[in-house]
């Protein structure tokens, strides 16, 4: 799991917060794996800010990647001119 913090205080969310959450849903999404059952979330398991809504291109901030079997989209992300991480 990674969390970025950058994102997270450009969000105004605890960087340690995420981090617990990110924790919690990894190790749920890492049992159902051994179970095979699949949890859907994107080509990665993301935890997302969405800052600006009305925004026409979705530019959501990614505030953390989790391990685990995922699947339900692109999910895809990339850096922006000010280096934070953002997602589709």
């Amino acid at each position: 799991m990674i969390v970025y913090e950058d994102g997270c205080l450009l969000a105004g969310v605890d960087p340690k917060e995420v981090e617990r959450i990110a924790k919690g849903i990894e190790k749920y999404a890492k049992q159902a794996q051994k179970l095979k059952i699949t949890v859907f979330g994107g080509s990665s398991g993301t935890l997302r800010f969405d800052d600006n809504p009305t925004e026409a291109e979705n530019r959501s901030i990614i505030l953390a990647e989790m391990q685990g079997k995922w699947d339900g989209g692109c999910g895809a992300g990339w850096e922006d001119d000010d280096r934070i991480l953002r997602g589709e």
